[in-house]
């Protein structure tokens, strides 16, 4: 154990030295001395067999994988029951020794080691089946590649990001792409493919259980984690009780408060092992275990301010501004006030007292206005906090909103060509969300005609930051490329409201991808009811579209800059194939192709392939990861289920 400390003690005392000569310029020892570390460091990996994923010996490079393969958990991962109720706690203890453990905020994670080796690492999924990250796991800033135990061993964690690395990386990052908190920075940085990204991210395991071991178990959880950190895993904030109560919980939290781990509350499980198997477990949780979850600490302030922000679909969202106060060691000045319903129902008013609480710890939240006047609320603009623009109130059914009613809106600009150039839009690659929001800035763009104008600003774009010749020909070549494009992929593109891929398709085929055919039907109020799968509300906002007059130079000028392409006639589809007339939809993860080559398939014989599961569906097609909520609506809807190797033996695949 001290060999392993040791090796964990030099390797930070290395990285801090190699930070210092690489990053700061600054070394703080000579190179003799940083040798003699490493030296020691590499004796003592190769003596006990014990290798840490960021030990400077390690010489690996990065990983790349195309995609996250699916593994099924041998033992399933299980969510936990949960209380948040002290007396509960008490009463579920039955008197028995538990260990109190925290409860890290992050993803769960399984490990694997075979003969010493880490030689697998997924995520819990859905508790059956997870992902496979070996790749990024591999990279993580504390786990074992080696260990001493030369045995088969699983064992699970939780991947945490620190709350001072989550708010440095938040930091770096542009407003529109920053995280909610440290769990959702986690959950995307150890599902990434490119494993140079997760290493840059600052993730850190904690194990908390071992779920198979070739050799047998010690007799209570505490050895076993005991044990773990023998091997030289970081193991959670743990002790032993047979007394629960408020202030040992506090005291868990404060050291990982201390620690910079995210939290949401704790584990309390029997350490007699024998006796936790012995209780069993129903099917959604080990009756061994159960999880407190933390209230909400909350501070009384006074509201300042109210802030309205139009966001990129033209909803105008507000946020409360009011004296600072600290919550969970930080300090706290604003909270979204999610729309108009929740002003009313709160009746908020510029200097009212309210109380606030940091939700899970990271979100603030209103709780509650101590200074209540019905009728008395916050004045609501009736101007575009960006354009100046009229503003509405919509009704969605469960809430009433704020929305700019200028269609072009700065605001809203962006989006729409975000949306217009997307790979089944108009495909232009190289207009990522960055540089279109460079080009718009610089008055470039304005109407999406202006796409196919960008060559007259050659000389300003070579010299952009990400930019240079090579990248500004392979742009204008995109955009070239963009101009034989399908009715239906054009159409699309447009954004319009209720207008979405199966409806630009069912259009184009109605007009036989004919676009000026479709505008005349327009011109002379055609009820596009008569489509499949169109209601009125979509018959409407498409009529409303083409009669706007602030609409039409989006697209206007495009219907003479592009080259709608005819789809070739198919083979008549012989009436006798088991799918002609079908309607069908998959759902999972396929082997054979990709859902999109399925739908394909599915259309080339003469079939429907449904914008998503529905009762009239005569199949309902599942991948080989099965278990899907849709599946269990088959069931009962009586709609028939092929597995995939059944579907494709039906289609003699």
């Amino acid at each position: 154990m001290e060999k392993i400390t040791r090796i964990q003690e030099l390797v930070k005392q290395l990285n801090q030295y190699r930070h210092e000569y690489y990053n700061l310029n600054k070394p703080t020892v000579s190179d003799a001395t940083y040798d003699n570390f490493f030296d020691q460091l590499k004796s003592l990996e190769e003596e006990t067999g014990f290798i840490l994923s960021n030990s400077p010996t390690q010489t690996v490079g990065y990983q790349v994988v195309s995609k996250l393969q699916k593994i099924q958990h041998p033992i399933p991962l299980k969510s936990l029951d949960k209380t948040k109720s002290i007396d509960e706690l008490v009463k579920w203890s039955k008197n028995k020794e538990l260990l109190l453990m925290i409860k890290a905020d992050g993803l769960t994670i399984e490990l694997d080691y075979d003969n010493g080796v880490l030689v697998e690492a997924s995520t819990r999924g859905n508790g059956e089946i997870g992902e496979i990250v070996t790749h990024n796991a591999k990279v993580f800033k504390n786990i074992p590649l080696r260990i001493p135990f030369k045995g088969k061993l699983s064992l699970s964690g939780e991947a945490v990001i620190h709350r001072n690395d989550f708010e440095k990386i938040n930091s770096l990052l542009p407003e529109e792409e920053k995280y909610a908190t440290p769990r959702n920075l986690v959950a995307g940085s150890v599902r990434q493919l490119d494993s140079k990204i997760c290493a840059k991210r600052d993730v850190y395991f904690y194990a908390f259980n071992i779920l198979r071991c070739s050799e047998k178990l010690l007799d209570t959880k505490y050895d076993n984690l005991n044990w773990l950190l023998e091997q030289g895993f970081w193991t959670v904030i743990c002790t032993k009780t047979t007394d629960i109560r408020e202030e040992l919980i506090n005291a868990l939290k404060k050291m990982a408060e201390d620690d910079q781990i995210p939290i949401d509350g704790m584990v309390l499980t029997f350490n007699d092992i024998k006796y936790a198997q012995s209780l069993g477990e129903t099917s959604h949780h080990p009756l061994h275990s159960i999880a407190y979850k933390f209230g909400d600490e909350t501070e009384e302030t006074v509201l300042r301010a109210v802030e309205w922000n139009t966001t990129r679909s033209g909803q105008v969202n507000p946020t409360a501004v009011f004296d600072t106060v600290i919550l969970d060691n930080t300090e706290v000045s604003r909270a979204s006030l999610f729309n108009l319903t929740f002003i009313k129902d709160m009746q908020l008013n510029l200097l009212c007292s309210i109380k606030v609480s940091k939700r899970n710890m990271i979100i603030p939240y209103i709780e509650e206005n101590l200074d209540r006047y019905p009728g008395n609320y916050i004045s609501i603009p009736d101007k575009c906090p960006t354009c100046g623009g009229k503003t509405e109130i919509r009704n969605t059914g469960t809430a009433e909103f704020l929305f700019c009613t200028n269609l072009n809106c700065q605001a809203k600009l962006l989006d729409k060509f975000v949306h217009f150039v997307k790979r089944d839009c108009m495909n232009i690659d190289g207009l990522s969300e960055a540089t279109l929001e460079k080009f718009i800035d610089k008055g470039w763009l304005s109407t999406f005609s202006d796409i196919y104008n960008l060559k007259q600003y050659k000389t300003q774009i070579v010299k952009l930051d990400g930019f240079g010749s090579r990248s500004y020909d392979k742009l204008i070549e995109a955009i070239e490329k963009s101009r034989k494009v399908k009715m239906e992929n054009f159409l699309f593109a447009l954004g319009i409201s209720q207008i979405g891929k199966s409806s630009s398709k069912a259009i184009a085929k109605h007009f036989n991808n004919d676009w000026f055919s479709f505008v005349d039907a327009l011109c002379n109020d055609f009820d596009f009811t008569q489509l499949p799968d169109f209601g009125d509300i979509a018959n409407k906002s498409l009529h409303d579209w083409y009669n706007n007059s602030l609409e039409r130079p989006m697209w206007l000028g495009l219907t003479y800059i592009v080259d709608f392409v005819k789809e070739e006639k198919k083979e008549v589809i012989s009436m006798d194939n088991p799918l002609a007339g079908k309607k069908l939809y998959c759902t999972g993860t396929f082997e054979s192709y990709k859902k999109d080559e399925l739908k394909a398939i599915v259309e080339g014989l003469g079939a429907e392939f449904g914008a998503g599961y529905a009762k009239s569906l005569d199949y309902l097609v599942v991948g080989k990861i099965k278990g899907s909520s849709k599946e269990d609506k088959a069931r009962k809807d009586g709609v028939e289920i092929l597995s995939e190797d059944e579907f494709l033996s039906m289609i003699g695949k």
